[in-house]
């Protein structure tokens, strides 16, 4: 063939990304403990304060909802 294609001298933008992507699996593969808290503040934000905000107002739903069944709170006529 008169036309042979050239074998790129560096690395591709995908091969590198890759590599990187696979590096960091590995660390975090490596990491004892609670992984998903060593991320930024958002992450604390989304692994943490949203569940807990969800379990405190259905707690909270929860515990007043016992308290009107135990004292006959907003009770209809003829049930």
């Amino acid at each position: 063939p008169a036309f042979r294609a050239a074998r790129p001298t560096h690395v591709s933008f995908e091969a590198e990304m890759s590599q990187n992507v696979i590096a960091a699996q590995k660390a975090i593969q490596a990491a004892k403990g609670f992984v998903h808290f060593r991320g930024s503040s958002l992450d604390t934000v989304t692994s943490m304060v949203i569940p807990l905000g969800f379990a405190a107002a259905g707690i909270t739903l929860l515990a007043k909802g016992i308290d009107n069944l135990s004292w006959g709170k907003n009770r209809k006529e003829g049930f």
